[in-house]
């Protein structure tokens, strides 16, 4: 178990950052601007999405629906993802309890920190998981919007139901899109199986990190 900062240059305030060539490059730094545009962006959706899921288990008159979205997203966000995905970043050896960095910040860190590469196993629960989290609460509202469609007749109301998924389905979207394009391929969690870091900025962070570079050779030697 590595403990604390495990001597990660991303913690080390003497760190020398103006002369390496990943300045700029990779969010190896902390960023409270960065911090604040993902909540505002995991915030929208999940906002939007429990409100759609809340209006489809009113027409339903079952609470289900906005029930296993809520119950889903909490786990994802803060038990599954921070093991498979989170525990392997260089942000999860900070000495703090709660996960400090451009992304899923805020999240305790229940678990121990994995300086080795992220699993197969575990890149493929990452898809399974934003897949279920973007796609369940788009069906829930479309099957709310044909079950109002069919038992009412009321223009406004139909088209406010149809406005709230329109509303979820555009805030997955932004934030899909704003992460993939704009965080991913900096994020310093390398074996994310979304991460786009080129290989060349990858080396020049593990030369300067050698417990996150020994982990990393000791998971290739046992494949």
């Amino acid at each position: 178990m590595v403990k604390n900062n495990a001597g990660l240059c991303t913690f080390d305030p003497n760190a020398p950052c103006s002369t390496c060539g990943n300045k700029g490059e990779i969010f190896c730094k902390p960023d409270e601007n960065k911090v604040i545009v993902s909540h505002l962006l995991e915030g929208s959706f999940i906002i939007m999405a429990i409100l759609g899921t809340g209006l489809t288990s009113i027409l339903l008159r079952n609470v289900w629906p906005v029930l296993t979205f809520s119950i889903f997203s909490a786990l994802f966000f803060l038990v599954i993802q921070p093991r498979i995905t989170c525990s392997h970043c260089p942000y999860y050896a900070e000495d703090r309890f709660f996960l400090h960095c451009t992304e899923n910040h805020f999240s305790p860190k229940i678990w121990r920190y994995h300086p080795e590469p992220i699993t197969k196993w575990e890149k493929i629960g990452t898809v399974i998981g934003f897949a279920f989290l973007g796609a369940y609460p788009l069906l829930v509202e479309l099957y709310g919007v044909y079950t109002f469609w069919i038992d009412y007749s009321d223009l406004v109301s139909l088209l406010g139901v149809i406005g709230v998924f329109i509303g979820t389905l555009l805030t997955l979207v932004l934030f899909y899109v704003i992460f993939f394009l704009l965080y991913c391929p900096h994020c310093v969690n390398f074996s994310c199986v979304f991460n786009k870091v080129p290989e060349k900025y990858i080396q020049r962070y593990l030369e300067r990190n050698p417990v996150i570079k020994q982990a990393w050779g000791k998971q290739q030697n046992n494949k």
